[in-house]
């Protein structure tokens, strides 16, 4: 990775970290995420469609939309990119989720990027 692909990666991993302890538990604050951030936000998509199958109420998943939602108000098109790309996708794509549901805990910016996913996915 290159200088300005690690700040990225290390400002919004450590402000995950903070914002969702309970994700932050699996993870040194100082690993480093070898294959970038896309790869890391996919991971913790992952983690949070596997929370949200069992429990759409835990500490974990209300603290991971917050952190979501935060992300979605940015400006910023490449942290954007991230949100869509590196989290919402991989949630539009989990075959057990309920898709309302998930739109439901989105922030509305990023419910019309989410909604969007239905004209690619059937």
């Amino acid at each position: 990775m290159n200088e300005i692909d690690n700040f990225i990666c290390k400002v919004l991993k450590s402000l995950l970290f903070e914002m969702v302890p309970e994700y932050a538990k699996g993870y040194s604050k100082e690993d480093v995420f070898q294959e970038g951030i896309y790869f890391f936000m996919n991971d913790f998509a992952m983690d949070l469609g596997r929370e949200l199958s069992i429990d759409n109420s835990s500490s974990f998943v209300k603290n991971a939309f917050k952190y979501i939602n935060l992300l979605g108000e940015s400006n910023n098109l490449e942290i954007l990119n991230i949100v869509t790309v590196g989290i919402l996708e991989i949630l539009y794509t989990t075959e057990f989720l309920n898709r309302n549901m998930v739109s439901g805990l989105l922030c509305e910016k990023l419910k019309i990027h989410f909604n969007r996913f239905s004209d690619y996915y059937q």
